[in-house]
């Protein structure tokens, strides 16, 4: 049997909850589907669904090969799509989310040169820092900065992320720098509000993690207002190398413990696995993967974002905040 219409066959099935419903989505017999699904669970060796004669329920293995079956699927189509529609000229409404502090940093000021590169699109940013349900509200892409779980979202790593210890350089030089993780326990920190994860910060030493719980001096609910208390002096404080970035290359933080923090959380778009990837989408995370390249501008004093074209400066966003 062909495998990937095999696969296809058992996706539907699971995704209409019976034979009968995936034969219907499908334009074939339910006894075709039968033996198709048959067919793909004898070659397997295992049984993948539990069958009565309403519905169907997944085999814990089932379960396992669908989640990989529906990423096959999404690549298969995704590659499909990129050769029959290599020469489509990206246009229409484009709807991205991206988180608040990233949004404004390092998306905004990008989006004139987008629009002036793809001239036939227009961009509807939406900057919050929820978790969009990109189906449920009609969003192409989300910018997403996290360690992300299996769902049925494709997702493309954008850049790296990592996490810098920092300090004024007024804090250090009157209470001094720590040279080793364990002293982090004798400086003031700034941390989020009690029971954040993100409040755990990531060493390694000697070969063997170590993590430290921040119990910050003064906490709170903001990234923006913890590095407005860094530059402040109020204290330590670990913020993502994309918002503290420019202030280490000007000197206004100092980086610390480099060889012993271990903090990354990659940046992802990520985009519904629908089929067919849009060229406008396709188009927008490439030219983000291009602005930020394998070492991100905000890590290298010497680098800079591709400029977009001179001269016209026309900006056709509309942008919405919310949270």
């Amino acid at each position: 049997m062909d495998v990937l219409t095999g696969m296809a066959i058992f996706t539907a099935v699971v995704e209409n909850n019976s034979l009968a419903g995936a034969a219907r989505h499908l334009n074939l017999s339910p006894s075709v589907v039968s033996k198709q699904l048959s067919a793909l669970e004898d070659r397997l060796g295992v049984r993948l669904l539990n069958r009565t004669t309403r519905r169907v329920s997944l085999t814990e293995v089932g379960s396992a090969y669908y989640e990989r079956c529906k990423r096959i699927l999404a690549d298969v189509d995704e590659a499909e799509a990129a050769v029959t529609t290599a020469h489509s000229s990206p246009r229409g409404l484009l709807k991205i989310t991206a988180p608040t502090t990233f949004a404004h940093r390092h998306v905004a000021p990008h989006l004139a040169a987008f629009i002036d590169r793809f001239p036939e699109v227009q961009v509807q940013l939406l900057v919050s820092d929820r978790l969009v349900d990109l189906v449920e509200e009609g969003v192409d892409l989300a910018i997403r900065i996290a360690q992300l779980k299996d769902s049925s979202l494709i997702a493309r790593k954008l850049a790296p992320n990592h996490r810098k210890l920092v300090a004024s350089p007024e804090y250090l030089k009157r209470w001094g720098t720590p040279s080793k993780p364990e002293h982090v326990n004798d400086h003031a920190v700034v941390s989020l509000l009690p029971g954040n994860p993100i409040n755990d910060w990531h060493f390694v030493v000697d070969g063997e993690e170590t993590v430290i719980r921040a119990k910050g001096d003064i906490v709170t609910n903001n990234g923006d207002a913890i590095l407005e208390l860094a530059l402040s002096g109020a204290g330590l404080a670990m913020l993502a190398a994309h918002v503290v970035g420019e202030y280490l290359q000007c000197a206004k933080l100092v980086s610390v413990l480099d060889e012993y923090v271990r903090e990354d959380v990659p940046i992802y778009a990520v985009y519904p696995s629908n089929r067919h990837l849009s060229p406008k989408v396709r188009a927008f995370v490439d030219f983000l993967i291009e602005m930020y390249g394998p070492r991100p501008y905000w890590l290298d004093a010497t680098a800079t974002p591709t400029a977009g074209p001179s001269g016209a400066s026309r900006i056709r966003t509309t942008a919405s905040v919310t949270g």
